[in-house]
């Protein structure tokens, strides 16, 4: 089964625009002054600075990944195929970013291993999360689609936190409410984009 031509015509041309604004969305938030105390901004290095960035970029890409995943597994097919080869489109345009800056190959390489090994470790914790999800109470058989998105924002918000803190994770960590607030809020922001993907 092939996609014909004008549907990957269309694939390639969302994929580039959504990896333009998987960086500009984690550029706003890194530059929010709240974001900055939060990490003590000031006070740590341009490589650790640079290293908080990308790992911004790699969860808002890990989000939208989980999302796609959830729609190969539950659809068709023919769409299952439309997402793979989207997935896979949007971390190409997300390496072009860094090419068409002339970035040196080796580099765009680096982004490409971070990028898969992040996105190994969000599918196995989303999977516990699924499993957990079902045991709340807080959630009724009939909020299906709730419970997955529950999911998707925890995981991605546990990993990308315990990321930034490099393993030093508090319970009471400002940062934490912080992120789960903005994944929430790029859940919702992304509902149009992929709304199609996780109705039966």
């Amino acid at each position: 089964m092939k996609l014909n031509e004008e549907i990957i015509e269309i694939l390639d041309h969302t994929a580039e625009k959504l990896a333009e604004a998987v960086a500009s969305l984690s550029f706003d938030v890194w530059s929010r002054k709240d974001f900055r105390l939060f990490v003590n901004f000031p006070n740590i290095s341009q490589t650790e600075q640079d290293r908080i960035f990308n790992e911004l970029e790699v969860s808002i890409l890990g989000l939208l990944i989980l999302k796609f995943d959830d729609g190969i597994s539950r659809k068709d097919k023919e769409f299952g195929l439309m997402l793979e080869y989207f997935e896979n489109k949007l971390i190409d345009g997300f390496l072009n970013l860094f090419r068409n800056l002339k970035v040196e190959e080796k580099f765009v390489k680096q982004w490409k291993t971070l990028i898969d090994m992040r996105l190994s470790e969000y599918r196995n914790h989303y999977k516990v999360a699924i499993r957990e999800s079902s045991k709340m109470r807080e959630f009724d058989k009939n909020e299906e689609s709730l419970k997955i998105s529950w999911a998707r924002v925890e995981t991605i918000t546990i990993d990308c936190l315990t990321h930034i803190r490099r393993g030093n994770v508090e319970e009471k960590d400002p940062l934490w409410k912080f992120l789960r607030k903005w994944f929430i809020s790029l859940e919702s922001k992304l509902a149009p984009l992929t709304s199609a993907i996780n109705e039966d």
